[in-house]
């Protein structure tokens, strides 16, 4: 019996004295902020609803990710852009780049969508439809919508959400929420070189019961920890169908201090479904403006363009 407690002590000696063991590289933890209560998140999306319409110049990058499978992908020339939000859902936004002039402009009013694709002059449309359809965009010749244009699979309803991020929906008998944290893995960029860390963050998570009695998820809001102030800096959209429709990532929706701001830095939101991302920055925002044109979310088709109504295809 005593020389089985000595092979153990010796053991020990080794595993404790680092004979056996040998550096790894982790993830670098990010220390954390201090606790917030589920209800001063909430109260931090209601803080947001102020924001009733907004008028800015914006300026865009899109990335076309339909190849993404084989690990590639298209980013589009930077470009600017005139937007106007108003809530519920009324967006228009106009796209044009230096060089090539315009390049689209599209308008929803909540239920309708119509977007004008101006550039490659032979791909030109005007295409409209419901803001609750999913389509399969055709022009005459039969091709389909990336053949058209990569703007045309933009639809104006899908931005206006993430840009003016929506209240969250009161407790109820079929509304439930709830707050839980989580870590995740990220890369991020220090020194101009990448770094793995590890971020914590508090994701308030909305669910609906439906008439079936089943629940779906609706939104769920991710709050980061590792920030000062520990900002909202993601939305995850929800379909009806409980497909991830949208997810939007925003930077500076509080200042370095801590400080909330009610519009962020920057916005990019992704379509999964339809493969894009497009990043938006914010320019001099006009909050609630005084007035706005009555015809500010209502798009003609001026220019003779092709038109592409979507409810009228087979």
């Amino acid at each position: 019996m005593r020389w089985k407690i000595l092979i153990l002590l010796w053991l020990g000696g080794l595993l404790t004295g680092g004979c056996l063991t040998s550096r790894v590289a982790l993830p670098r933890l990010l220390p954390l902020n201090p606790p917030v209560a589920a209800e001063a998140l909430v109260g931090r999306i209601a803080y947001l609803q102020q924001v009733q319409a907004v008028r800015t110049a914006v300026q865009l990058q899109f990335v076309d990710y339909r190849n993404s499978t084989r690990g590639v992908g298209k980013a589009y020339p930077s470009a600017s852009g005139a937007l106007v939000l108003r809530r519920p859902q009324y967006i228009r936004l106009q796209v044009q780049a230096s060089l090539l002039g315009s390049l689209a402009d599209m308008t929803s009013d909540g239920q309708q969508f119509t977007v004008a694709v101006f550039y490659p002059t032979d791909r030109q449309a005007f295409i409209r439809g419901s803001n609750t359809k999913t389509y399969e965009v055709k022009v005459s010749d039969g091709k389909q919508a990336r053949d058209v244009s990569a703007f045309a699979s933009l639809r104006p309803q899908h931005l206006s959400m993430p840009l003016l991020p929506p209240p969250i929906p009161p407790a109820s008998p079929d509304i439930s929420w709830s707050v839980f944290e989580t870590r995740r893995d990220e890369s991020v960029m220090t020194d101009a070189r990448p770094e793995w860390v590890t971020r914590t963050y508090y994701l308030l998570y909305v669910a609906q019961r439906e008439p079936s009695g089943s629940w779906r998820p609706r939104f769920a809001y991710w709050f980061d920890r590792t920030q000062p102030g520990t900002p909202l800096t993601r939305l995850e959209v929800f379909e009806e169908n409980g497909d991830l429709g949208t997810i939007s990532d925003f930077g500076g929706y509080t200042t370095n201090g801590g400080t909330p701001r009610l519009l962020p830095e920057w916005v990019r939101i992704m379509r999964p479904a339809e493969g894009y991302a497009l990043r938006v920055v914010f320019q001099s925002p006009e909050i609630n403006p005084t007035s706005l044109p009555e015809n500010v979310f209502t798009l003609t088709n001026d220019r003779n363009l092709k038109v592409v109504d979507l409810d009228a295809q087979p």
